[in-house]
């Protein structure tokens, strides 16, 4: 049995809130060569996205002018330099009081690409706190299901494997274009904000402050239909694109609905729900659909509300608030759902 033993999130970047970022899209999109009639079109669909009360973090202080390859990569690892350094502060302490060291790092990002890759900058700034034989993996280009499928990936380790650190490190306002006219990559623009987290996960339940046992995790993949549904557009570096972006959110809603159906005898008497806030829109049709009161999405819609959708960091996030005010002996139950199409279902179970 695996066991996550701490959570740890970081508040990075300036905080950007919604009618700010309004105003900030509005000046580019009427910049752009179209057209009255399609400039309004768009201008309208991104009021949309941005409707409510919602903010989200940039890192990088000049994201939304960001041009070329170089600047974006360097502001990638720039960013990620200052989330790595904000996860060690919290973690080294722990493990250090705990006297334990790590015998794998796992990292995962879809914003950005280094090498060395995170799990080597990570082990760096912990020094000693990881073994020299340590295991150092890195994850990439799985979108928002990549902090789960790491935390899959830890059942799978072998015993020897006592402590594991998972971190997941995402900016994706150095992705964000303002010069295209398309509507997904707008609404990439729109959804995302920059966020990093980490979890340690041992063998042992007595270490750290809590333990969550990790009892279950189900994975469902839709490869055969769902391949191109959230995938890269390329202009001057990656962007966030949709096979079509009238019928996402349905094609979405229908995958997750399939796969919990599958695992309802799981969650159907659990009520405390750590999901990964897509969209506020979707979490309450998806709720709607399966039954689960809507009092079980409040905390992935708060997190939506502060922090936007932060890809794989948002559902650690949410898990650390859900877990906090969960009873020792009842479960969480956790729900990632991202490109590929995949659909991650877990059970969490406090056990102190």
């Amino acid at each position: 049995m695996r066991y996550i033993n701490e959570i740890y999130t970081t508040a990075i970047g300036d905080v950007w809130d919604n009618p700010t970022l309004l105003t900030e899209f509005e000046r580019h999109i009427a910049a752009l060569p179209l057209d009255a009639a399609e400039q309004e079109k768009l201008r309208d669909h991104v009021r949309f996205q941005l409707v409510g009360q919602r903010s989200r973090r940039a890192v990088t202080t000049n994201w939304t002018t960001l041009r070329g390859f170089e600047g974006r990569a360097q502001a990638f690892e720039t960013g990620a330099g200052q989330a790595l350094d904000a996860l060690a502060a919290q973690v080294a302490p722990a493990a250090e009081a705990a006297g334990v060291q790590f015998d794998a790092v796992l990292t995962t990002t879809a914003s950005g690409n280094l090498m060395p890759g995170l799990s080597y900058r990570m082990a760096n700034r912990l020094g000693g706190l990881v073994r020299p034989d340590s295991m150092l993996l890195d994850l990439a280009n799985v979108g928002c299901t990549g902090s789960t499928k790491l935390l899959n990936l830890t059942r799978s380790l072998d015993p020897s494997f006592k402590n594991i650190l998972v971190v997941t490190v995402e900016l994706p306002s150095t992705l964000v274009d303002t010069t295209g006219v398309g509507v997904d990559l707008w609404q990439g623009n729109c959804t995302f904000g920059d966020g990093a987290a980490a979890m340690w996960i041992s063998s042992d339940p007595e270490q750290g402050d809590g333990a969550l046992a990790l009892e279950e995790l189900q994975y469902r993949q839709r490869s055969d239909t769902g391949l191109d549904l959230i995938r890269w557009g390329y202009r001057d570096y990656y962007a966030f694109a949709l096979a079509d972006t009238k019928t996402f959110e349905r094609d979405v809603r229908q995958f997750v609905v399939d796969a919990l159906a599958d695992t309802e005898a799981g969650w159907k008497d659990e009520p405390r729900w750590a999901i990964h806030p897509a969209g506020i829109t979707l979490l309450v049709r998806i709720s709607r659909k399966l039954g689960i009161p809507s009092e079980a999405i409040q905390a992935s819609a708060a997190h939506y509300r502060a922090h936007s959708n932060m890809s794989s960091a948002s559902v650690i996030y949410v898990l650390k608030d859900v877990a906090a005010a969960t009873a020792v002996g009842s479960a969480v139950n956790l729900l990632t759902m991202g490109a590929g199409f995949n659909v991650i279902y877990g059970r969490l179970r406090r056990v102190r």
